[in-house]
């Protein structure tokens, strides 16, 4: 039977899930802008924080939107992070309001933890493959500085 403390636990466990997974399409969606300005042969520090700070100011809804504009998503993808966006606004608005007075019995809390656990595995497997996909940019931009492309 889970206590309060374990129950708070879970909860900043799995709301750390989600800020690392909204991270990653920050990340993902400033290296894709970046190339788009050729911020990887010319940077341009004072235009870079200004976008990133652009970005930063996105809700999650809107960051994925913006994302899909700039990169091709499988549906797959789409639905996963789709439905990682719905698990993080699970999570932040109204976790314990839905849950109402559960948290006052040992059963409650054990119910809360289960659908937390939900909201966590969600998350954290839509972090996992955003960070992969900001890996393989991270890895394309370096080989693209190292050798860029001559023209014809």
């Amino acid at each position: 039977m889970a206590s309060r403390h374990e129950l708070y636990a879970k909860f900043g466990i799995t709301a750390e899930a989600a800020q690392l997974f909204e991270t990653e399409l920050v990340t993902l969606l400033f290296s894709v802008i970046g190339l788009e300005r050729g911020w990887h042969l010319t940077p341009n520090p004072k235009n870079a924080q200004k976008a990133l700070y652009e970005i930063q100011a996105h809700t999650l809804g809107r960051l994925l939107g913006h994302l899909k504009g700039k990169v091709a998503f499988d549906e797959h993808l789409g639905e996963r992070f789709g439905s990682a966006l719905k698990a993080r606004n699970r999570l932040n608005h109204g976790f314990y309001e839905r849950h109402d007075f559960k948290i006052q019995t040992d059963e409650g809390r054990d119910a809360m933890i289960a659908d937390m656990e939900e909201l966590h595995e969600e998350l954290f497997h839509a972090w996992q493959v955003a960070s992969g996909l900001t890996t393989a940019t991270a890895e394309f931009l370096a080989k693209l500085k190292a050798d860029p492309p001559t023209k014809n």
